[in-house]
């Protein structure tokens, strides 16, 4: 891996009824790393020790190889924007973009140059002019993406910056993010709680539950192995069983009360089975099941737009996700039997904590 921009080690800190635990994470030098959780999982937290809002009870934060603890938000060449993107109202979006310049002394030529060239990035030249109360949601983070960009920072920290926007909005500024990264190579750090956003984006991500990061890996890594309960249930794997697995002929075989399912590896003994609902195969069923296939009936169907989840009772509900026109054509109805089938290699199987 590139050099560590960021490393955070072993920091702890209580907030009234709220800690986080040592934690630990690195960001590489020209990364983009999402800290991916749940509300209330510290992911805040976390990046604001690193921002310098909080200083942390115990362990350090480095920021290019120095150690930051004691040194103010201010001094830490940082880019910040906030969840609230925190514009200042009585400025237009020029002003807005140059202030951090203005703040440093920067030329007046420079900041010029600055500002043109990040509002042609970001496409907001139409707006420089503009009072920052007449923005959209959309135009606001571009601006302040644009302001936090303007003094050229070692790291960018972004806390939730889309989660105010719409759907279709924050589906086209997770790509614009991407996009700008790619151009600008600025290391980043970014908190969310939502998946489509943070595929879009991310190099590597990390999963914090209750003040804990809890796996740390590529999107692939986490999203297809996860290394417990929780980060399976969280990443929407919706089929994840406790069984016991053992080894013999035909690979591993995962005993899940009466049932067997078949996976290429794995530890032996008290284990999860996850299988994610998109790997799951399903038919109506005519005759018997062929070999590594169940059958079981179609217990619920659910509308998602242009994907449609099928619950199958085989034993367990296992839930599919297929595709709208896939579907359509199967048949599949609730109260028909269904053949189920998986690849072996899709079934991740770990350890029960």
């Amino acid at each position: 891996m590139a050099t560590a921009a960021i490393e955070v080690h072993g920091i702890s800190l209580r907030l009234g009824d709220f800690a986080v635990h040592d934690a630990s994470l690195s960001v590489a030098d020209g990364e983009y790393f999402v800290l991916l959780g749940p509300t209330g999982a510290g992911k805040t937290v976390v990046l604001e020790c690193v921002a310098g809002l909080h200083r942390p009870d115990r362990g350090e934060v480095y920021i290019s190889g120095q150690q930051v603890n004691q040194i103010p938000p201010e001094r830490r060449g940082l880019g910040y924007l906030p969840q609230d993107y925190a514009l200042f109202p009585h400025l237009d979006v020029e002003r807005n973009i140059g202030f951090g310049m203005r703040l440093r002394r920067r030329p007046a030529r420079e900041i010029e140059r600055k500002v043109r060239e990040l509002s042609e990035l970001l496409e907001i030249g139409h707006l420089l002019h503009r009072s920052t109360l007449r923005l959209s949601g959309g135009e606001q983070q571009r601006v302040a993406l644009a302001r936090a960009l303007a003094i050229e920072p070692k790291v960018l920290l972004l806390d939730e910056p889309l989660s105010a926007l719409d759907e279709q909005t924050r589906e086209g500024l997770s790509i614009e993010l991407r996009r700008v990264h790619e151009e600008l190579g600025t290391t980043t750090m970014h908190v969310s709680h939502n998946f489509e956003e943070t595929l879009a984006v991310a190099d590597r991500i990390g999963i914090i539950h209750e003040g804990r990061i809890r796996q740390v890996g590529t999107p692939e890594e986490v999203f297809r192995r996860p290394n417990s309960e929780f980060v399976a249930r969280f990443v929407r794997c919706d089929n994840v069983l406790a069984g016991r697995a053992r080894r013999g002929e035909r690979g591993l075989t995962v005993q899940v009360g009466k049932l067997e399912f078949q996976a290429a590896e794995g530890p032996e003994g008290e284990v999860f089975l996850a299988i994610r609902p998109e790997d799951i195969g399903l038919a109506v069923a005519a005759g018997e099941a062929h070999a590594g296939a169940t059958k079981g009936r179609v217990v619920r169907t659910v509308d998602r737009g242009a994907l449609i989840r099928v619950d199958v009772e085989v034993g367990v509900t296992l839930v599919a996700l297929m595709g709208r026109r896939a579907f359509r054509e199967s048949g599949l109805r609730v109260g028909e039997q269904a053949v189920v089938e998986y690849a072996p290699a899709a079934a991740h199987v770990f350890p029960r904590e």
